[in-house]
């Protein structure tokens, strides 16, 4: 599943998101909603993995 649906799917708009690359650097910690919207440069990337961890929603990408 690429990014942009991923997103699409998620509901809770206000938590806050990591995105990490396939090796996990961060790409970008910031409010789910705000990555979503500003963050076009990830919508074709496929999701490897996501999970929750301290309340953050955590995505890697590649």
């Amino acid at each position: 599943m690429n990014f942009k649906k991923f997103m699409e799917l998620y509901d809770n708009w206000n938590t806050i998101a990591i995105i990490n690359d396939d090796t996990l650097k961060p790409i970008v910690k910031d409010v789910a909603w705000k990555i979503a919207e500003d963050r076009t440069d990830l919508y074709e990337k496929e999701v490897v993995s996501f999970g929750f961890y301290d309340g953050e929603l955590t995505v890697r990408v590649k």
